[in-house]
């Protein structure tokens, strides 16, 4: 597992491009201010069909899908 490193707020400003890079491989890095954790940036995965598996668990449709949703709304 990789780990997720953490950096001051002032050095972030100053070589943002390469910190955005060390994010994206490791997958994300704290921003402090004052020593204390003040922002989390984290990577954003290209997400597949295997990852939205579970997330809905079962659709129903009731009537016919083309129909319009609001009556009269298809005459103007």
């Amino acid at each position: 597992m990789r780990t997720i490193s953490s950096i001051g707020k002032r050095e972030f400003i100053q070589h943002t491009s390469q910190y955005i890079k060390q994010a994206e491989l490791q997958g994300g890095l704290i921003i402090t201010h004052q020593n204390k954790p003040a922002l989390k940036l984290i990577a954003i995965k290209n997400k597949t069909t295997k990852d939205l598996r579970g997330l809905v668990p079962h659709v129903k449709v009731k009537g016919d899908i083309n129909d319009p949703v609001f009556s009269g709304f298809d005459e103007w």
